[in-house]
């Protein structure tokens, strides 16, 4: 075999090893990627991790505006109060 039919066979080699490789990569993004795969599942749990965030930030809305509003009820009554208590409402006009 002469140097020149080494060198070939050397690059042909070097070529099928690397077609090999991109082969076997392929087949690892394909198994990711595939709606089954780790990567469609990753996205598929944050998006229920998302969805569940925004049941909590519509529980904490909801709890926000009951206390919202209670203190408004709250600052209500004690106006009423403060102002029966001291005839605030009753001041002379003259």
């Amino acid at each position: 075999m002469s140097e020149q039919e080494r060198e070939q066979n050397k690059k042909i080699n070097q070529l099928n090893r690397r077609v090999g490789r991109l082969e076997r990569t392929i087949d690892t993004l394909n198994l990711d990627l595939e709606p089954d795969g780790r990567i469609s599942e990753a996205f598929e749990q944050i998006e229920n991790h998302l969805d569940e965030q925004d049941k909590r930030f519509d529980e904490q809305d909801k709890k926000f505006d009951r206390l919202s509003h209670d203190i408004n009820q709250i600052k209500a009554s004690l106006n009423f109060i403060v102002e029966h208590l001291t005839g605030v409402n009753d001041l002379p006009e003259e």
